[in-house]
């Protein structure tokens, strides 16, 4: 019987991901916490646990998320949420507007846009499509279906100055127009679903 049990444990793990990845819908944004030096200069400039993000595409039978890290992509939910930080929760939101949210077919002109390293709000890729960072795309996507658009803010980039000063080789945007992961996580336009963390969902 502890033979059979742990032969099929791996299976059963995965049928409990998928049962609960299905309380989720297009439309519904995941804050995600990763380990890079980036990542940590975003997070204590933003006073935030996140500094990546993505939003669901689809979710039949497999959960799709939608983001820009590299370059704008589609993946597995179980891929999106491996490669973050497993010691830390990630943060489920969801729209307060109902959608539809259609965004497997708005997301298909951005797949494979470049990744936007300068943060910039309009600016173009190698390949003269726009670039988008994470916070950005999934912005872009949902205001294509909200009737009141999320915000952008004035970026400013104070803590740890001289890091910034590097990152954007002495041409810091301050003052231009942007977001981050921080800003979904206080908008009062989306609603806390609960959390992942390490393989355990929490739902409110």
């Amino acid at each position: 019987m502890g033979n059979l049990i742990r032969t099929l444990w791996p299976f059963i793990g995965l049928l409990t991901f998928q049962a609960a990845a299905h309380g989720l819908r297009p439309g519904d944004v995941i804050l995600q916490p990763l380990r890079c030096y980036l990542c940590r200069m975003i997070e204590l400039q933003e006073r935030s646990d996140y500094s990546h993000m993505g939003v669901v595409v689809e979710a039949g039978a497999e959960v799709w998320v939608a983001e820009s890290l590299g370059s704008v992509k589609v993946v597995k939910l179980a891929d999106f949420l491996g490669k973050g930080d497993r010691t830390r929760a990630h943060l489920l939101l969801r729209p307060r507007e109902a959608g539809p949210f259609l965004l497997k077919e708005a997301v298909t002109p951005m797949l494979g846009s470049d990744y936007d390293h300068d943060f910039r709000w309009d600016n173009l890729g190698r390949d003269g499509r726009e670039a988008l960072y994470c916070s950005e795309l999934v912005a872009k996507l949902l205001n294509q279906f909200l009737l009141e658009d999320l915000p952008t803010k004035q970026m400013n980039y104070t803590e740890n100055r001289d890091y910034w000063e590097r990152y954007f080789r002495g041409h810091v945007p301050d003052g231009l127009p942007g977001n981050s992961p921080a800003d979904f996580a206080n908008s009062p336009q989306l609603e806390r679903l609960g959390t992942y963390q390490d393989g355990a969902w929490n739902w409110n």
